[in-house]
């Protein structure tokens, strides 16, 4: 493993050892802090701030910390527990307050804080609000959109790292790494990542990674801190750097409770730096276990593919013939079916030869036998007679049906009837009339007679 430093700062001289300072008349650190107490205490007995709330922590203990920021400062602020049950509004991160309270020293951390007295809304917080509108104008833009993500390099050989020279993350990135894969470098890029002016100098270290042109992918981030600490990350300067990082970028914050904007904005988010370095280089044991379950896999399956090569080549070489032998079978089967031929065709000979010879035998029986031909002579003239004794006769029985059934016929026509004087009366609807029921005087009707018809009008009916 190889770490590179772009630049650093000069040490700090130390003081000249001949010159000894006396120690009379120099206060501790506890002596100063107390007189700082009581300045503040004396002279801010109260005092009215408007501000907006920060990095809020709730301990098991009851009280209430929290930062008060405006645009260019920060202030602590603390709420008892025996002031907050009597609050009726109790503070938010983002919220926008008015804050009434006494300022305070704590001297074991030389910190001063204001104890808040009382507190009411004062509208939204302009930094939250801010931090919104930031956040909806990049994402309009599709600086945080999914698809422009690119994914990160397998193994890469070179690992570039923006952080701070001396905080906790740059070691925890290099413990991982030291327990991953071995045959990396690792390029530092040191850039201070938090306060005034921290975005500039992290964007400055990008630039300076992607000028030297080594590195493969690189981590950008810092160890766990505050909201307020966090301020460089939501930076638009540092966001828009990210997504014009030529190489893959991860985002290593390690503050899984705020989101920031170099989060949405990288190629990988990673929760803290330890998960960026192992995101970023496998563990030995895991990649040696699936590589060599692969290389069983492949083993396995270029056995299985040269056994079936194997057997499909035995089976080739079985169908496959020398040129000879399949001539020698080509031959042979040409022999076996020319003796076929041949046979079917003397077969068929043989068949039409005794077809000839039984056909020849009929004839020479019919033509050699007069008997036979007299025989059948003899009973076609009896034929003949017998048709010309029989014709007339049926005819003349023909002819005495067809009288007699001419003559039934004729009895049984009404015009036989019609000839002896009778008529065939009709209505006017067609219907023959069998009786004078049903007819009326004036009644036209039709009459049929052996000879005409003729319509008569009715003058007089009789029963």
């Amino acid at each position: 493993m190889e770490a590179l430093r772009f630049d650093s700062l000069p040490p700090v001289p130390p003081p000249a050892a001949g010159n000894p300072l006396p120690e009379e008349g120099w206060l501790s650190v506890s002596q100063l802090n107390e007189q700082v107490r009581q300045l503040l205490e004396e002279g801010l007995p109260f005092v009215r701030v408007k501000g907006e709330v920060a990095d809020l922590h709730q301990p098991a203990s009851g009280h209430l910390y929290f930062t008060l920021l405006d645009a260019q400062s920060r202030l602590r602020a603390v709420v008892w527990r025996s002031t907050r049950s009597r609050l009726r509004l109790l503070p938010k991160n983002g919220d926008s307050l008015l804050i009434t309270g006494r300022m305070a020293l704590y001297p074991p951390r030389g910190e001063y804080q204001l104890v808040v007295e009382a507190m009411q809304a004062a509208g939204s917080g302009s930094e939250r609000e801010r931090f919104l509108q930031l956040f909806k104008r990049l994402q309009a833009e599709g600086l945080f959109a999914e698809a422009r993500k690119r994914p990160l390099p397998f193994l890469p050989e070179v690992i570039g790292v923006v952080t701070s020279a001396s905080g906790a993350a740059i070691h925890d990135i290099i413990r991982v790494l030291e327990q991953r894969v071995a045959g990396y470098q690792l390029l530092l890029a040191p850039a201070r990542v938090q306060g005034e002016g921290a975005d500039r100098e992290m964007v400055a270290a990008l630039r300076t990674l992607w000028q030297d042109g080594r590195a493969e992918v690189i981590i950008c981030g810092r160890g766990g801190g505050s909201a307020d600490d966090l301020a460089a990350f939501n930076s638009e300067l540092l966001v828009r750097a990210l997504v014009a990082s030529p190489v893959p970028v991860i985002s290593a914050v390690g503050h899984e409770v705020d989101v920031t904007l170099a989060d949405l904005a990288a190629d990988w988010r990673a929760p803290t730096p330890s998960a960026a370095a192992e995101r970023v280089l496998p563990e030995y044991g895991p990649l040696r276990r699936r590589v060599q379950s692969l290389q069983q896999r492949l083993q396995q399956a270029v056995a299985a593919l040269l056994l079936r090569q194997r057997h499909g080549l035995q089976l080739a070489r079985q169908r496959l013939l020398h040129p000879r032998r399949r001539l020698e079978l080509q031959r042979r089967r040409c022999d076996e079916l020319s003796q076929r031929l041949e046979r079917a065709h003397a077969m068929r000979l043989q068949a039409a030869h005794r077809l000839l010879q039984s056909w020849h035998n009929r004839l020479c029986l019919w033509a050699v036998s007069g008997a036979s031909l007299r025989l059948q002579q003899n009973r076609l003239h009896h034929l003949q007679q017998r048709l010309q004794q029989s014709a007339p006769r049926a005819l003349r029985q023909a002819r005495q049906r067809w009288q007699q059934t001419t003559l039934r016929l004729h009895s049984l026509s009404p015009l036989a009837v019609l000839q002896r004087g009778y008529a065939i009366v009709y209505d006017q609807q067609g219907n023959i009339l069998r009786s004078s029921e049903g007819l009326s005087s004036g009644a036209i009707l039709r009459l049929t007679l052996a000879v005409g018809k003729v319509t008569v009008q009715v003058q007089a009916i009789e029963e």
